[in-house]
Parts: C-alpha cells; sequence; structure tokens
C-alpha cells in the first residue's frame, strides 16, 4: 500500500476508531498520524502506528465480539489497513 493510499484510507481508519473510544491518547495517536502522513514524516508514522496496532492488538477480540457493535467490519478493514502500511514502512 502506498503513501497516497493510505492517506485516502485514513480519514475512515480514524473515523472507525472514534465510532469505538474516546480513550484521549488514541485521539491523540489518530491526530499525530494524520499529522505525520500529512507532513511525510515516515519515522514518526512508524511510531504512532506501533502504538495504534499495540491498541487494537488488545482491543479487536474485544470488538470482533461485543454484540454492541455495528461496525465490526470497519474495525477489520481499518486494523488491516494500518498493518498492512506498516510493513511497507519497513523498508
Amino acid at each position: 500500500m502506498t503513501k497516497a493510499e493510505f492517506a485516502i484510507e485514513l480519514r475512515g481508519i480514524v473515523g472507525t476508531i472514534k465510532t469505538y473510544t474516546r480513550n484521549p491518547f488514541m485521539m491523540g495517536y489518530t491526530e499525530q498520524l494524520q499529522e505525520a502522513i500529512d507532513n511525510d514524516d515516515a519515522q514518526k508514522a512508524k511510531l504512532v502506528l506501533d502504538r495504534v496496532l499495540k491498541w487494537y492488538n488488545r482491543e479487536i477480540e474485544k470488538i470482533q465480539h461485543d454484540e454492541y457493535i455495528f461496525n465490526k467490519n470497519m474495525h477489520e478493514k481499518a486494523y488491516y489497513l494500518l498493518r498492512e502500511y506498516r510493513q511497507n514502512l519497513q523498508c
């Protein structure tokens, strides 16, 4: 996934996360991720993506099994896109 493709998806990813949590750390991470992408700051993007993915690693099972979460498929897509883009930053 290219940076341009990720940038297109990022607003949806952030919106999906915000439907689930108002955790101040996550709100800050998503803002910082948007800023890193906008400023072409790959190092900052890696740092923030690692934090967002760590959170999703802890939360995804709860999301998948919570009967009140209506957008499970969007969370799965967001989680997938975040992991895919982070892998591309390994280079």
